[in-house]
């Protein structure tokens, strides 16, 4: 079995950016160039199993293949390896060749191994790492495909998936636009107003507007129904009309919590203008309080509005998003304790998380006991953009 990284709590600045750097660029894009891009027939494979065998589940996720698409391209914006630039090559074209519907438009939930068409459903969450997908693809080779695929994909989103009555965007809906009937949720709209800020960071002219003008929409709902004014949390579920949804509606995900304040920070410092600043902080400092396992450290997967723990369980992604916000929490005031967590939980994730055959845990249980389970390729996304944000904080530190 392989053994987590040795990371002592305290590491200096420079053993913190070292072992980032080991980690992604000596370990996980190796092992997933070696192992999880599929030589037959192109794209990467769903997952693979802790052996880094991939598993025969005869699916390719269109979410998959744009994430993986981000890692390669962010990966050789920031090193120039060739090997990365064609393992983003080989997913974007198997991307357009496969999943796009000629059409009724837009792209197909899911294909088989193969690259027939599996799931023709069309899924906002995915269509908001297209979105994503294009505009890191394009800013690491230039290609205007990229820019001109970004802009038919929000026009048809616009067009054929928002809700004209109660604002937002449809979960989903059939191979023809129809929409589909479910409950509503505010992750789907995180994600489209990160894939929006990256293009409005990446593109330019008239079609930069337009990505500002669809991002500040996502931030109205966000300011008008997913934050809780009186506790101070983000709702996950809602009815049509953008109520806490009856059943659902008072879980929490403190992993969420950072992820917006990452967001919303993020895009401030693009726009150079104060955006929901106070709303943001809010959201951190209640999982600050709330979501973190103070005894085994970590971050619990679910609570409720008065942060009762609901999941005791620790997936892998909330704590690479407690890593981006503290990065960029850092970077805004200055203020030494935020290094300090940060580096903290740096600790936290390469010593109970990452291993160094380039794999990692993707669950624990609430003693940090790993649990079963798969190497999901969605989570490459969670781990590059996290730890390169984290590395970018500590190298302009160090610098």
């Amino acid at each position: 079995m392989n053994k987590t990284f040795n990371c002592a709590l305290g590491q200096d600045i420079a053993s913190q950016k070292a072992r980032i750097e080991h980690y992604l660029f000596d370990r996980l894009l190796p092992m997933w160039r070696s192992q999880g891009i599929d030589a037959k027939y192109g794209g990467f494979f769903e997952r693979l199993n802790h052996e880094l065998e991939p598993l025969p589940v005869d699916c390719k996720r269109l979410l998959v293949q744009c994430r993986q698409i981000f890692v390669f391209s962010h990966a050789y914006n920031t090193r120039r390896r060739t090997e990365d630039a064609e393992a983003a090559r080989q997913g974007f074209n198997f991307l357009c060749q496969h999943f796009l519907d000629s059409k009724n438009g837009g792209w197909f939930f899911s294909v088989h191994d193969n690259g027939t068409i599996k799931d023709a459903t069309k899924d906002a969450y995915g269509h908001a790492f297209v979105l994503f997908a294009c505009a890191y693809y394009y800013r690491a080779f230039q290609d205007p495909q990229a820019l001109t695929l970004a802009e038919e994909t929000a026009d048809i989103l616009v067009t054929k998936l928002r809700d004209p009555s109660s604002g937002g965007f449809f979960e989903a809906a059939e191979a023809d636009w129809t929409p589909k009937q479910a409950v509503r949720r505010q992750n789907p709209h995180m994600h489209l107003l990160e894939a929006f800020v990256a293009l409005y960071q990446t593109d330019t002219g008239i079609r930069q507007t337009r990505y500002r003008e669809l991002a500040d929409t996502i931030l109205e709902l966000f300011s008008q129904y997913f934050f809780d004014n009186s506790s101070h949390t983000l709702g996950e579920f809602f009815n049509n009309d953008w109520q806490p949804h009856p059943v659902k509606g008072g879980i929490i995900e403190p992993g969420h919590h950072y992820e917006w304040y990452w967001l919303l920070m993020d895009y401030e410092i693009s726009r150079d203008t104060p955006l929901l600043r106070e709303q943001a902080d809010k959201l951190y400092q209640w999982a600050e309080l709330n979501g973190i396992d103070t005894l085994h450290g970590g971050i619990f997967n679910e609570l409720n509005r008065e942060g009762d723990v609901l999941d005791s369980d620790k997936r892998i992604w909330p704590v690479t998003e407690c890593i981006k916000a503290r990065a960029i929490r850092f970077e805004l005031l200055k203020e030494k304790t935020d290094l300090h967590k940060l580096c903290g939980q740096l600790d936290y994730l390469f010593a109970n998380y990452l291993l160094e055959n380039g794999g990692w845990h993707e669950y624990l249980e609430a003693d940090n006991t790993p649990k079963p389970y798969d190497l999901p390729g969605s989570t490459g996304y969670h781990l590059f953009l996290g730890l390169m944000e984290a590395h970018r904080v500590i190298s302009n530190q160090q610098n």
